[in-house]
C-alpha cells in the first residue's frame, strides 16, 4: 500500500466540515501551542490575533492622532512589559506552558487602548482636585505585568475571564483618579504635540466649541477639559454641584456637555482606544467582515443598552434635597423625547460601551459557544451596562457589566444547547 495513503500528513485539514474561525481559535488556544499550529480553517493562531490587531489599529491610529506621542508611549509600555512578563511566566509551572505570546500581545494591546495617554509621563500629572507626587508611567508597566499574571492564573486560555477587563477594573479600583483623562491635542498640533502641554487644571473646564473649530489656547499644544463621562456620572448619581438650587437635565446637556461631534468624530478627552467612536465602529466592522466576531454580540449590546437607558430611572432634575428619579424619561414633560435621546446619545458615546461591544464582549473566552445563545448574552450585557453607567460609573460601567454577564455564559449555553431526540 502506498505510504502516502496509509500515513496521512498530520498538518492537513480534516475532510469533515470545518469549525468557524473563532471556534477554531478557541480550541487551539486551550492546548499548549506548537510552532505554527494550523486551525481547521487553515489559519494559525498568530494570524488569528493578527486580524484582531488590524481591526484595533483603527481606533489606535485615532488615539495617536488626538493624543500624540504619549499615547504611543503608553501602549508601547504596556505591550513591552507584558511581553517581558510572558517570557518569565511561561517558565513557571504547567500553566506557564499555556501562555501564548500572540495572545499576550493582543491582550496587552487591548489594555493599552483602555488607558489614557497622560500615564506616559515622567513627571507628576496635575489634577484639579488631587496632587500627585510621583510620575504615573510605572502604572502602564505594572498593568502589562498584571494582565499576564491574571492570564496565567486563568490557565492560559482565560477561562470565563477576560484578563484585560479584570486588569483595568483592578487599576480603576486602586487608581481611579489617575485614569480620568483631561487632555486632548489642539487641531494644529495633532500627532506631534505634547498632550500635557495645556493650561492649568480648571482654567478651561468645558468645551463649548467643536474641536474642529476651537482656537488654540495661547500657543499651547492641548486643552484641559473635564470629560463628559465625569459630568454624566456625577449627574446620574445625584452628586453634581447645583448652582441655582436645581439642575434639570436640559441644563446639564446645555451647560456641561461638549458638542456631540467631539465624541463621535474625536476631539474630547478619553482613553486611547475610545478617542473616536467612528474609529471604534470602523475597526469593529473590519472584524465582522473578516468573520472573527459574531455580529449578534455588538448589535445586541448597543440596541439593548440604548433601550435600557431610555427606560431605566434617571434623574430628571437635581435639587438641593437630592435627585428626582423617573422611569422612561421621554414621557416626562420637562424632558421630552429630544432631551432624552440627546442624553442617551451622550451616555453611549462618552464611555467605552461601543469599544467593549466590538473588541471585548466578542472574545471567544467569554461569549457563549452556541450561536443562538449569543443574542441573549448580548442583551444582558447591554442592560447591565446601562445600569452600571447610570448608577456606578460611566468610565468603567461597561467593563463591570461584561465581567458579571460572562460568568453566566455557561448557563446560557446550556439553555440553548441542541438536544437529541429520544
Amino acid at each position: 500500500m502506498d505510504a502516502s495513503v496509509s500515513s496521512p500528513n498530520p498538518t492537513e485539514a480534516p475532510t469533515e466540515r470545518p469549525l468557524d474561525f473563532a471556534q477554531s481559535a478557541r480550541v487551539v488556544c486551550r492546548v499548549r501551542s506548537r510552532p505554527g499550529p494550523v486551525l481547521h480553517s487553515g489559519v494559525n493562531v498568530p494570524a488569528f490575533y493578527l486580524v484582531h490587531a488590524l481591526g484595533a489599529s483603527v481606533p489606535l491610529v485615532a488615539g495617536l492622532t488626538l493624543f500624540g506621542f504619549r499615547a504611543l508611549a503608553c501602549v508601547s509600555i504596556v505591550i513591552g512589559s507584558a511581553f517581558v512578563a510572558a517570557l518569565v511566566w511561561r517558565r513557571i509551572g504547567r500553566r506557564g506552558g499555556q501562555l501564548q505570546i500572540p495572545q499576550v500581545l493582543w491582550l496587552a494591546l487591548l489594555l493599552g487602548l483602555m488607558l489614557p495617554a497622560h500615564l506616559a509621563s515622567e513627571v507628576p500629572t496635575p489634577s484639579a482636585t488631587h496632587v500627585f507626587t510621583t510620575a504615573p508611567w510605572p502604572l502602564p508597566a505594572a498593568a502589562g505585568v498584571a494582565v499576564v499574571m491574571i492570564l496565567w492564573l486563568a490557565g492560559g486560555s482565560g477561562g470565563r475571564f477576560h484578563p484585560a477587563v479584570y486588569t483595568i477594573l483592578l487599576i480603576g479600583s486602586l487608581f481611579s483618579v489617575l485614569l480620568n483623562p483631561h487632555w486632548v491635542l489642539a487641531r494644529k498640533h495633532i500627532l506631534s504635540g505634547d498632550v500635557l502641554n495645556a493650561a492649568a487644571p480648571g482654567a478651561i473646564s468645558i468645551a463649548s466649541e467643536p474641536w474642529l473649530r476651537r482656537p488654540t489656547d495661547g500657543g499651547r499644544d492641548a486643552f484641559w477639559i473635564v470629560p463628559a463621562a465625569q459630568w454624566l456620572s456625577l449627574y446620574t448619581r445625584g452628586q453634581i454641584p447645583v448652582d441655582r438650587g436645581r439642575m434639570p437635565m436640559h441644563e446639564l446637556l446645555r451647560d456641561r456637555m461638549p458638542p456631540l461631534e467631539d465624541l463621535v468624530v474625536g476631539g474630547h478627552p478619553a482613553p486611547i482606544g475610545c478617542a473616536s467612536l467612528i474609529g471604534v465602529i470602523v475597526g469593529g466592522l473590519f472584524l465582522m467582515y473578516r468573520g472573527v466576531i459574531d455580529f449578534r454580540v455588538p448589535l445586541g449590546v448597543v440596541v439593548s443598552m440604548y433601550a435600557a437607558l431610555l427606560i431605566l430611572p434617571v434623574p430628571t432634575v437635581i435639587t438641593e434635597t437630592g435627585p428626582y428619579y423617573r422611569w422612561f424619561i421621554p414621557r416626562e414633560p420637562d424632558v421630552g423625547w429630544a432631551a432624552a435621546v440627546t442624553f442617551v446619545n451622550y451616555q453611549m458615546t462618552a464611555g467605552p460601551a461601543v469599544f467593549m461591544a466590538f473588541f471585548l464582549a466578542t472574545a471567544p473566552s467569554v461569549r457563549p459557544l452556541v450561536r443562538r445563545a449569543r443574542t441573549l448574552y448580548a442583551v444582558l450585557i447591554g442592560v447591565a451596562s446601562a445600569a452600571a453607567q447610570l448608577y456606578l460609573t460611566v468610565s468603567l460601567g461597561p467593563y463591570i457589566a461584561l465581567v458579571a454577564v460572562a460568568l453566566l455564559a455557561p448557563i446560557i449555553d446550556r439553555w440553548f444547547a441542541p438536544r437529541t431526540l429520544v
